[in-house]
């Protein structure tokens, strides 16, 4: 058999390797004492090779280590930016003009409101409130709802509540309006609960929001399962995507918002009287004029009475 020619190479180890092999294809019978240096130098490159790998595995990993802190950091100061900017735009808020109705009218003439993918959405609005559907509030977790909702973009604030806050379990604070929106009338799963998103009562204006229509009665159901039952009961005009209580409100009357998929069902509802069990109740709009700002126990946070209808009545 002819010799090995090792081939050109830079690696050291890979050359005496050839080398070595090319010499033990010419040794006869057992006669390997003339392998002894070879093998010897054989082994020097195999630990030149182990500690060069070892030196390039720690460099790799300085690296990484310096390529997280910098993202670390870049993260920190972004987050910095969107608290200066929430600042900002607080002072602003606080500084616009109000109407009679106490909701802010923007300085610029621009409007107010505006319609993203189908969405309601105030246009400086980061934030959707979050309505328990389906599932238990112990089994809520922030991180589970973070990460649920992080698909519709950066979520830069997540708070839950231990009760209801009309109607709402907490809230998510997303980086843009853009995200907001489409986040908005969405039904999406955290962990064991299914959370539905609503816009803010604070940000309600004079314009209904077209998915959504408020129920006011002293006789809805008021089983435990009440939420289930109006669900079915709307189901048979479109797609329900959340049933919202709001608490009570005067004379106590139970408040209900319940949501459509499709905004023309609650186009089509809103005005009209429906019968539930045998409770007869007249659909409203979701507004100022109806709703307003929420406080704790479900009514007007300005203490006026809410207006769009009297009570509806029992069928006897």
């Amino acid at each position: 058999m002819g010799s090995l020619v090792p081939p050109p190479t830079s690696d050291h180890f890979t050359s005496e390797l050839c080398l070595f092999l090319s010499a033990l294809s010419t040794t006869r019978g057992t006669e390997f004492d003339s392998l002894a240096s070879q093998l010897v130098r054989l082994r020097e490159a195999l630990l030149e090779e182990a500690a060069r790998e070892t030196d390039e595995s720690e460099n790799d990993t300085s690296e990484d280590d310096r390529e997280t802190v910098e993202e670390t950091l870049s993260d920190s100061s972004t987050e910095r930016d969107t608290e200066e900017e929430k600042s900002d735009l607080l002072v602003e808020e606080n500084t616009r003009p109000t109407n009679e109705s106490g909701y802010t009218r923007p300085t610029n003439g621009s409007s107010y409101t505006a319609t993203i993918n189908g969405s309601f959405v105030s246009s400086n609005n980061h934030r959707v409130m979050l309505s328990l559907q389906r599932g238990a509030r112990w089994e809520l977790e922030k991180r589970l709802v973070t990460q649920a909702f992080s698909h519709f973009g950066k979520v830069v604030r997540a708070r839950l509540y231990e009760k209801p806050v009309s109607g709402a379990w907490g809230f998510l604070e997303f980086r843009t309006t853009q995200s907001a929106a489409e986040a908005l009338n969405q039904v999406v799963r955290a962990g064991n609960c299914w959370l539905h998103t609503t816009l803010p009562h604070s940000c309600l204006t004079q314009l209904p929001v077209p998915h959504q229509i408020l129920l006011e009665s002293r006789y809805l159901p008021q089983v435990w399962e009440k939420e289930i039952v109006l669900r079915s009961f709307f189901s048979k005009f479109g797609v329900v995507s959340g049933v919202t209580m709001l608490g009570f409100g005067q004379q106590r009357m139970q408040r209900f918002i319940i949501s459509f998929k499709d905004s023309s069902v609650a186009q089509e509802l809103i005005g009209t009287t429906v019968k539930i069990l045998t409770c007869t109740v007249l659909v409203k709009e979701v507004s100022t004029s109806t709703v307003g700002g929420m406080g704790e126990k479900g009514g007007r946070m300005d203490g006026t009475a809410v207006s769009g209808g009297g009570d509806a009545r029992r069928d006897r």
